[in-house]
């Protein structure tokens, strides 16, 4: 796509598109339309060239990539109780398993866990009859 600012609204779009299809959780969907809206929108404002975002997914985690032509690497930074922006990467951290960069500072990426279950149970005492998770 070309680096414009309406395609972050886009990408959004396409990704839950995708996402239904894949029936991921519309939870998992949420996190993953703000990341992706996070990584275009950097990759628009602070990259160049055509924006690509690429999706992938398998039973553990889904695998956003977002790439540009640019060779700096998206960085968090500080940003000040007045800023307007500076926050994007941050949320990325806490919505993803793991996130960076790649093809030398012009892919970011982000991995979500895919897996919904709940943790395994255990029992607090031998003699209880509902286990404590």
């Amino acid at each position: 796509m070309e680096p414009v600012g309406v395609h972050v609204a886009q990408a959004r779009r396409t990704t839950a598109t995708v996402l239904r299809q894949w029936s991921l959780s519309d939870a998992l969907a949420e996190d993953a339309r703000l990341v992706v809206s996070e990584l275009v929108s950097n990759a628009i404002t602070h990259g160049s060239g055509d924006v690509r975002l690429r999706l992938r997914h398998d039973d553990h985690e889904l695998r956003i990539r977002v790439t540009d032509d640019s060779t700096a690497p998206a960085r968090r930074r500080r940003a000040g109780a007045g800023d307007l922006g500076g926050r994007g990467l941050h949320l990325v951290a806490r919505l993803s398993l793991r996130w960076g960069v790649a093809d030398g500072g012009r892919t970011t990426y982000a991995v979500i866990p895919t897996l919904t279950e709940a943790p395994p149970c255990r029992r607090t005492t031998q003699s209880s009859s509902d286990p404590t998770c």
